[in-house]
């Protein structure tokens, strides 16, 4: 019986190693196969979230203030295909990405589509002055407390969602996005 009280704990012991490292080989595949992050560039928030948004799901509802006090609800902009881009003043892909989305904009129309900037965790006069400085002519609204960021489970800066006219995510982009993507994108939303 001694024999055997020994051998169990040095088999626990086994099991526990080889749980270890195949964990750690399946962390390095998984790590290894996302590719280089640097064609993606992203800011990562501190945050509570740490569940995904998915696709074709309800979007969550937001009120949120636009940089002038005016209170927008997304549950008020159905009718019409809606992109939702988190940013920040301080985030430089978020001026990187902020051309294409104003192109974007502007070859979609705003009689198709509704876009709605997010301006997450940031002051109202640097948003304001973000906004003017790169000409953004579609809808601000500010999140200083990230609370619409954390319910769309926004992780880190830029993050877009493609909502369509009924009120259901259709597409995530973490990172930058360029005018190409959100284009065809939404235009397949109709």
């Amino acid at each position: 019986m001694t024999e055997q009280k020994r051998q169990l704990p040095v088999s626990i012991i086994v099991i526990a190693v080889i749980a270890t490292v195949f964990g750690l080989v399946t962390a390095a595949i998984i790590v290894s196969s996302r590719g280089p992050q640097q064609d993606n560039p992203i800011v990562v928030l501190p945050t509570v979230s740490v569940r995904r948004l998915g696709v074709d799901v309800p979007a969550p509802d937001f009120t949120l203030n636009t940089l002038d006090g005016k209170p927008v609800a997304l549950k008020e902009l159905r009718g019409k295909p809606v992109l939702i881009n988190f940013w920040a003043s301080w985030c430089p892909p978020c001026l990187q990405e902020t051309p294409d989305l104003v192109a974007a904009y502007k070859e979609l129309g705003q009689d198709k589509v509704t876009f709605i900037g997010i301006g997450t965790q940031d002051d109202t006069d640097k948003l304001a002055k973000f906004a003017k400085d790169n000409s953004v002519p579609y809808l601000i609204v500010e999140d200083p407390k990230g609370t619409a960021g954390d319910s769309y489970s926004v992780l880190g800066l830029p993050m877009t969602i493609l909502v369509d006219s009924n009120g259901i995510v259709r597409k995530v982009f973490s990172g930058p996005v360029t005018t190409d993507q959100v284009v065809t994108e939404m235009k397949k939303l109709g």
